[in-house]
């Protein structure tokens, strides 16, 4: 199993969803298509190509449990 294949599986797990850092988040997305359309000051704005956007904070290591629920309702 790849290293995105196990970051995904991680994901959908749901179960732990307070140890993603910005890097894996970050990384989810670009991978499923989204492209960085700016942002301001902490916050990183990605669009995908189907109108669906994302906007993730990048205060500290970790991201927020919130923000990967929706990372994951946006991947499914």
């Amino acid at each position: 199993m790849t290293a995105r294949a196990k970051l995904l599986a991680r994901l959908m797990e749901g179960n732990q969803d307070k140890s993603f850092t910005f890097a894996d988040a970050e990384q989810l997305l670009l991978q499923a298509g989204f492209v960085l359309d700016g942002g301001k000051g902490s916050y990183r704005v990605y669009r995908h190509a189907d109108s669906r956007k994302m906007v993730l904070p990048c205060h500290g290591k970790t991201v927020k449990p919130v923000y990967i629920r929706e990372i994951r309702k946006l991947l499914k």
